[in-house]
């Protein structure tokens, strides 16, 4: 199953690299510790004196000006292996240089050399080497661990080369006082602090970051309220087409509080073909409706579609007041006193599907200004609240509206789309509230159907990166089960009290999950650009040409 696939370019890669893995990885670099060195020198000759012994302690040692950058994106190689190339020039490294040694003070006396008792030298300096360059090379390797069910950046590697640059050995160290003309042990000093730099720990503390910022993909698909979507590797897997690109498959679906969504025949999306070098997105996604209709199965589980009114909750109270219906329905007059309380709980799980439809929001309606004249286009301003699933459910609309025959034909084609519709089916049930063990009762079942419209990419209240969407109504029809209120007659009396009393509040529960939306997944420090997003609806799943943004915070 892969209910969302992914396709990543070039571009992607090389923003990935640069705005967020080179970002954080050289700021960890920034504060790492050269470790510390052990030198030992045998003896030096200091005219007729010298000492002995000599060990050289270079410890807490730490780098100045010391500002690693990113050399270039990192080269794909097979097997989603990459390299990452980071230069630093011009830094230094500071020491604490502790020197210990015997120093024995001989002195010539009439061609006699006469010598002092053995002396125990202990001494502290400060040494500052200077390097031209350290260059670090870190492989990493992109895969899914199937044993612990996490996607995974892992460095498989890395190697540093540091270029020293003069040696500069403190002034009152014993060692100035070698022979000039050998510059065995300064050449010593120099390389070995080179090697220190060199051996620096880089590969545990970048794993550790990577790994952390990894491990928050799955946290994107945490909607709150017990509702998780699932974010493991989908059917395809991991692919690297060409050594030059990402594609994915991601499982998705969602549980609510553990149990999980499921349906008889769970999709299994096609790739996104590979981006090419010169296509500028970062990324293409493929979502299918199986991630919306997760969406509908949690909320409902959650009892979020469910609603229960009281006259306090409406614009307008006597909506529920009973006396408001005695005249259309004359079996109600015996509770003209009381108020009804309303009860919504869905039969089941909206489901959506997809076909073409017609739907009218600001692109269509832009286009329609322009193309028909103001006395048409002004018949016409009632389109925007409708969907139309047919042809001769538009043709209708427009009849009533007065509109000629003769605009039918640009009217359909400028919102003409390939829709996902939502169908609904709910239990509409009316109290009526007279305070008695067993209160009347009026049952009435609605079918609805709504068209999704302006998909989007956004934040929602939970800070979740979603594909959000609205909705546009195009069928409602309300049809009476049963009551127990003796000669209750209800079709009519379904028909009206629905759109009267809960149509405007089932709406806003619509729109509130429509605004919560399906989370896509996406890891911490980054959001997609929400402005320049391009979404659009195709037999299946929603594409969604998108970039991402780097949140330096």
């Amino acid at each position: 199953m892969q209910a969302i696939t992914i396709a990543i370019g070039k571009a992607g890669i090389g923003f990935f690299a640069q705005q967020l893995l080179a970002s954080k990885i050289t700021h960890l670099l920034s504060s790492l510790v050269p470790p510390d060195k052990t030198l030992n020198v045998q003896q030096i000759d200091i005219y007729y004196s010298n000492a002995t012994n000599i060990v050289v302690n270079l410890t807490q040692g730490s780098l100045t000006q010391f500002q690693p950058a990113l050399a270039g994106a990192p080269q794909q190689q097979a097997n989603g292996l990459f390299q990452l190339t980071i230069n630093a020039g011009n830094f230094n490294a500071v020491y604490n240089w502790n020197e210990q040694y015997v120093y024995t003070h001989c002195y010539l006396v009439i061609n006699t050399i006469l010598c002092d008792s053995p002396k125990n030298e202990n001494n502290t300096y400060t040494y500052t080497q200077a390097f031209n360059l350290l260059s670090l090379l870190v492989s990493l390797q992109f895969s899914f661990n199937n044993a612990n069910n996490a996607w995974q950046i892992q460095v498989t590697g890395s190697q540093a080369n540091a270029t020293p640059g003069s040696p500069t050995i403190p002034k009152d160290s014993v060692l100035q006082n070698q022979d000039p003309s050998d510059c065995g042990f300064s050449s010593h000093v120099d390389d070995a602090t080179a090697q220190a730099i060199s051996a620096i720990d880089f590969a545990t503390p970048i794993n550790k970051l990577i790994d952390g910022l990894i491990k928050s993909i799955p946290g994107s698909g945490d909607l709150g309220d017990g509702i998780v979507y699932n974010f493991s590797i989908g059917d395809s897997g991991l692919l690297f087409p060409g050594n030059d690109g990402i594609q994915m498959g991601v499982t998705g679906g969602a549980s609510y509080q553990g149990t999980a969504f499921s349906e008889p025949n769970p999709p299994s999306l096609p790739l996104p073909a590979p981006l090419s070098d010169s296509d500028t997105h970062h990324l293409n996604m493929y979502v299918s409706n199986y991630e919306v209709d997760a969406l509908n199965w949690a909320y409902t589980q959650a009892g979020k579609l469910n609603l229960v009114l009281n006259p306090q909750d409406l614009p307008n109270p006597a909506a529920l007041s009973v006396s408001t219906y005695t005249a259309l329905e004359s079996s109600l007059a015996p509770y003209a006193a009381f108020v009804m309380q309303a009860q919504i709980t869905q039969i089941q799980a909206p489901v959506t599907s997809f076909q073409t439809a017609y739907v009218f929001g600001t692109t269509a309606m832009d286009l329609l200004k322009k193309q028909l004249p103001s006395n048409i286009y002004t018949l016409i301003q009632g389109l925007p609240s409708n969907a139309f699933l047919t042809q001769s459910d538009l043709e209708n609309f427009l009849t009533t509206a007065t509109v000629p025959d003769t605009y039918f034909a640009k009217i359909e084609a400028a919102g003409l789309v390939t829709a996902m519709v939502l169908t609904q089916s709910m239990n509409f049930n009316l109290v009526i509230q007279n305070g008695q063990p067993t209160m009347p009762y009026i049952k009435i079942q609605v079918d609805r159907i709504d068209v999704l419209t302006d998909l989007q990419l956004g934040l929602n209240a939970n800070n979740n990166q979603t594909m959000q969407f609205g909705f546009a109504s195009a069928k409602n029809s309300a049809t009476f089960l049963e009551s127990s209120i003796p000669g209750f007659n209800g079709p009519i009396f379904s028909e009206v009290v629905w759109p009267a009393i809960a149509e405007t509040n089932y709406a806003d529960a619509l729109e509130k999950m429509g605004a919560t939306g399906v989370p896509l997944p996406i890891m911490a420090g980054l959001s997609f650009d929400f402005t320049s997003a391009e979404l659009s609806v195709q037999e299946g799943y929603v594409s969604i040409l998108a970039n991402v943004q780097y949140n330096n915070s």
